[in-house]
């Protein structure tokens, strides 16, 4: 499905006027929140990492205060890593058989694995997190090639948590889409077994709408920027996305998997090497 939109009121003034100058025009707070939720980052998590002022962070990500380039570029090169290291498991998979990946257990074992792993300003560590939600993405892929995939974090099972990190979900909301209590849940994520498959059905198919959503979004270029549309209203989500459901109940997805889908897409097209801009547009 294709969202068209006027441009009008998709960027800011400051953006539409300074056609000459890409690299001056400035991000939005929905570039933070897309790429946050991409990255299944909640802001108490970034904040300590990126060594900003949380008040100051949330104002930004609110749209209350200007976004500059650094956060940005930041959670930029964290998707480049998450992206990277998602690749390389592709890459590396066995051609046959069932495909074993391995989640991190620490934040100890991963900075050890991935040393560069760092931001660009302080040379502060990435949180472990991001190694599951590439494992995540990977186990996804791997799964639409119709392969079987187990994902470990040392002697536990990480196949559920691994998926609902890549697709930007929350504990709580994750339950709730699968139907579960959510002590439950959390049961199952900790367990040393492998998962009931209804879970693991659904999780893949919260994972192929984004795959398949983010190819689809309206993109457009504004004053020498290339604009990907979010929506960033639940209700004119459903609208738009009425098969944004679960397959047994029938449950709405939330709009947070809209933004993922949204940041994979500029993700994307960065790769490409185009100045993108993730923007809610006025309606």
């Amino acid at each position: 499905m294709i969202m068209t939109v006027g441009l009008a009121g998709v960027l800011p003034a400051a953006v539409r006027d300074q056609e000459d100058d890409i690299d001056e025009q400035p991000y939005l707070w929905s570039d933070l929140l897309a790429r946050r939720n991409a990255l299944s980052l909640q802001v108490e998590d970034l904040v300590p990492v990126l060594r900003v002022d949380l008040r100051k962070y949330r104002s930004r990500e609110t749209g209350a205060l200007e976004v500059g380039p650094d956060l940005v570029d930041e959670l930029i090169a964290m998707e480049e890593f998450v992206a990277t290291a998602a690749n390389k498991l592709l890459d590396t998979a066995p051609a046959e058989g069932t495909v074993a990946l391995q989640a991190v257990v620490d934040q100890g074992e991963f900075e050890t694995a991935y040393p560069d792993a760092r931001t660009l300003r302080d040379l502060v560590p990435y949180p472990m997190s991001l190694q599951h939600v590439a494992v995540g993405r990977a186990a996804a892929e791997l799964t639409r090639r119709g392969r079987d995939v187990d994902v470990h974090r040392g002697d536990r099972r990480a196949d559920l948590t691994v998926r609902r990190l890549a697709a930007g979900l929350l504990k709580d909301e994750t339950a709730r889409l699968l139907g579960l209590d959510e002590k439950k849940y959390a049961k199952f994520e900790r367990s040393t077994t492998a998962p009931p498959a209804g879970l693991m059905t659904e999780l893949q198919a919260i994972e192929d709408f984004i795959t398949t959503s983010a190819d689809q979004l309206d993109v457009t270029e504004v004053a020498g920027v290339t604009v990907v549309v979010m929506i960033d209203d639940q209700a004119e989500f459903e609208r738009a996305y009425p098969q944004a459901r679960t397959q047994r109940d029938g449950v709405v997805y939330p709009r947070r998997v809209h933004r993922v889908a949204a940041a994979r897409r500029a993700h994307t097209l960065e790769a490409a090497g185009r100045s993108v801009r993730i923007a809610v547009a006025d309606h």
